[in-house]
């Protein structure tokens, strides 16, 4: 049966590389600069999921195969259950087995012996594993909500942090159950959640659930009492941002937008020393993605114009675009970090320009090297 669920046209991606310089990192092979094409998924997709794994290869699973009417509107649901694995040295893509159910907006969670985790954000409500041995996905678990999950998050123990829209919860996956569920206040999502250092995790921004409000109020979630308390107010509110773990320990945010869904053109650095927020700098761009790369520096593709550009948390400015450009528009790909700073890029929804006609859905792999 055909799900439909609102589909508002946001720019991802394309992309071209320009340049010859190459980097090379100690004990890797060297990589010339810039964003190549190096991969072709078996199926086209958008809006699924990708895990870095332990070997280094990439496991891409479900997404949405349907194309939107013209111009935007009501997107059908043409659900994916195949998924493949990409490796990145040599641009191969090999399948693997079939996810239980066909999911959208997956959250994958590579565990401490190499499975990984499941969870959907939109569609089926169970949690199933994978097994890169077998190659097999199993339902392991049912979610004890029936809205969507905006998080998951790695505890250090191995259990898995989650956030819905109105609760929240610890899943063990040991034992495939959940050790504790309990309700986040205020309600929220379009929120992040990033683990700190110290094993607390920081629950950031959002929208309050059935609210106009947006969120500057953030929260502070501690495994060892299974308690929330106050992390600070956002110096502007958001939704829809980003937060990447630096270095240090601290916590940048970016991007995201405020009533009336303006951009927020303001990044702010959490300190879990003093417990506050503070100004980090101002670039005109909505991100799609933020990683952070073994420089330090944190990798941002811009949704608005579909630059890629560099920020540095020591001096708190964000670089000029690099060069190198994800265009025409492209919505639901996969941004995956490698280990060795290079990054991912995968599928997505695309246009032939800003006037959203011609539609396809992309089957095609990019590395971008910083």
């Amino acid at each position: 049966m055909t799900t439909r669920i609102w589909f508002a046209p946001l720019i991802v991606l394309a992309f071209w590389a320009c340049g010859s310089d190459s980097v090379t990192t100690p004990e890797q092979p060297t990589y010339e600069r810039g964003l190549r094409e190096v991969g072709t998924m078996g199926q086209p997709r958008f809006r699924h999921g990708a895990t870095l794994l332990q070997s280094g290869k990439v496991l891409i699973s479900g997404g949405n195969a349907a194309l939107p009417p013209a111009g935007g509107g009501v997107l059908e649901f043409d659900g994916i259950v195949s998924a493949e694995i990409f490796d990145p040295e040599t641009g191969t893509l090999t399948p693997t087995g079939d996810l239980t159910a066909s999911r959208e907006e997956e959250h994958g969670v590579l565990l401490p012996d190499g499975r990984v985790l499941i969870i959907t954000r939109i569609g089926t409500f169970s949690i199933e594993m994978y097994d890169p041995h077998s190659g097999r996905f199993d339902d392991v678990a049912a979610l004890p909500w029936r809205v969507g999950t905006e998080t998951a998050t790695l505890l250090p123990n191995g259990d898995v942090f989650l956030t819905s829209f109105i609760r929240a919860g610890v899943f063990d996956p040991t034992k495939g159950t959940f050790s504790a569920t309990f309700r986040m206040y205020p309600t929220r999502w379009g929120h992040t959640a990033t683990l700190l250092k110290d094993g607390r995790v920081l629950i950031v921004g959002g929208q309050i659930f059935g609210g106009e409000w947006l969120l500057g109020q953030n929260l502070i979630y501690d495994p060892s009492t299974e308690a929330f308390s106050e992390a600070g107010n956002l110096q502007f509110d958001r939704v829809h941002h980003k937060a990447v773990l630096l270095q240090d320990g601290r916590v940048l945010i970016a991007g995201g937008s405020t009533d009336p869904w303006a951009p927020v053109q303001t990044a702010e650095i959490y300190d879990p020393e003093t417990n506050t927020f503070s100004a980090a700098g101002t670039s005109a761009m909505n991100p799609m993605a933020a990683h952070l790369l073994p420089s330090g520096k944190v990798f941002f593709i811009h949704s608005d114009n579909g630059n890629i550009s560099l920020y540095n948390p020591d001096t708190r400015v964000f670089s000029p675009p690099t060069g190198y450009s994800i265009g025409p528009w492209r919505y639901g790909a996969t941004v995956t970090p490698l280990e060795d700073g290079r990054v991912v890029i995968a599928g997505g929804l695309k246009w032939s320009d800003d006037s959203h006609s011609h539609e396809s859905i992309s089957d095609k792999i990019f590395i971008f090297t910083p």
